[in-house]
């Protein structure tokens, strides 16, 4: 069963976000300071993350693939929210960053090997749609961060066109297992 989840992460030196920011790839500093976010929830242990439009995109692809209504719904969400809880016995100054991600079960990916009834494979219409025919599984994993922190959907306010900075990630499944272990463990 595919499944969708957000959640948020500390941002060690080794995180790969950090590793990035310190190379160069990516200019912004990535993630919050987990005291600026509070402020901005008014001390909630909750906020939301956007979902750009090409990560809806797949999670439509996917909740259309094995007719998911409640995945369905998710795809058109511009944000979802995100529970700070595991937070709560971090110190305040820790910065964290919060990420979206969709796990494709290896059951499901023989799915999208259709063959079309010429007898030649369908050309792969998107990249979720190649990965999930190559392999057994996926993890697509986004980590969206509006450009402009003071407003938009970490204050709880939607904007009709919020800009967004984002890191995907997609990569398969290595074995039946890897869909069900926790984020933490792939880092």
């Amino acid at each position: 069963m595919a499944t969708f989840r957000t959640y948020a992460e500390v941002l060690t030196p080794d995180h790969h976000l950090m590793k990035m920011y310190e190379k160069g790839i990516q200019q912004q500093l990535p993630g919050v300071v987990l005291a600026d976010l509070l402020t901005r929830t008014g001390g909630v242990y909750e906020t939301t993350t956007p979902l750009t439009a090409k990560f809806r995109d797949d999670i439509r692809a996917v909740a259309e693939l094995i007719s998911d209504d409640e995945l369905g719904r998710i795809a058109e969400l511009p944000e979802a929210p995100v529970s700070l809880e595991n937070c709560r016995r971090l110190d305040p100054q820790t910065r964290i960053a919060m990420f979206s991600r969709l796990d494709v079960s290896p059951a499901e990916t023989p799915r999208w090997r259709r063959i079309s009834p010429g007898g030649i494979p369908a050309t792969p219409r998107s990249e979720i749609d190649g990965l999930l025919r190559t392999c057994r599984g996926a993890h697509i994993e986004e980590h969206a961060l509006p450009t402009d922190t003071g407003t938009g959907a970490m204050q709880g306010r939607q904007e009709t066109s919020p800009r967004i900075c984002a890191t995907a990630t997609v990569r398969p499944a290595t074995d039946s297992t890897a869909a069900a272990r926790p984020a933490a463990d792939d880092g």
